[in-house]
């Protein structure tokens, strides 16, 4: 469980919380529910969002992000673009998931990218979201906090019992099942893999 404020709990509840990105009240979009936008749906709960919508692929990821805080939960086929959010959040990192998130950003809204995108990727942005719609796109690596400053942040949360930890640790394999777990990861286990000596 400790592993997992390593990297995903820093860099999604991070994304969130570090710069009060999302207010109390603000109906918050998270664009992919893995490892990290579990904790971004997390991060907005703490935050005192009134609405976060979660969307992803694979079922099992949607049921999770209910039961940690988001009020709805969609696939992309299902998701329509028609509400706009005060923030949303990309915690995907494809072309497509970034131009959703900014799509649904409502005017004067911020969406952010957390998910790391492939090598080479480019985003296509259309300049009249910024100039006429006022819209910010920002990124956000490793929960933009230092980890010495957001660990004990993180920590105190788990001891309050604000963030949840153990339901995002997912199933374990052997060592010598690796390729299977490999596998499990790519066909959106709810929680971390765990591979195990």
């Amino acid at each position: 469980q400790a592993a997992l404020l390593g990297c995903a709990a820093l860099t999604g509840v991070g994304a969130v919380l570090t710069g009060n990105r999302v207010e109390p009240g603000a109906s918050v979009l998270v664009v992919g529910a893995g490892g990290v936008g579990q904790f971004v749906v997390q991060g907005a709960r703490i935050a005192g969002a009134a609405r976060i919508v979660a969307v992803d692929h694979f079922p099992r990821r949607r049921e999770a992000a209910l039961a940690l805080g988001a009020h709805e939960a969609f696939s992309p086929d299902a998701f329509a673009e028609t509400d706009a959010f005060d923030v949303t959040f990309d915690a995907v990192g494809l072309a497509a998931t970034s131009e959703t998130a900014l799509a649904a950003a409502r005017g004067g809204g911020t969406a952010v990218l957390v998910g790391m995108p492939p090598g080479g990727a480019r985003l296509d942005l259309d300049p009249l979201a910024f100039s006429n719609f006022e819209k910010t796109l920002t990124g956000s690596v490793y929960g933009s906090e230092t980890p010495a400053r957001a660990l004990p942040r993180l920590l105190d949360l788990v001891r309050g019992g604000r963030l949840e930890l153990a339901s995002l640790v997912g199933p374990r394999f052997p060592l010598e099942a690796a390729h299977e777990a490999v596998e499990a990861s790519l066909a959106g286990a709810p929680g971390r893999v765990l591979v195990t000596p």
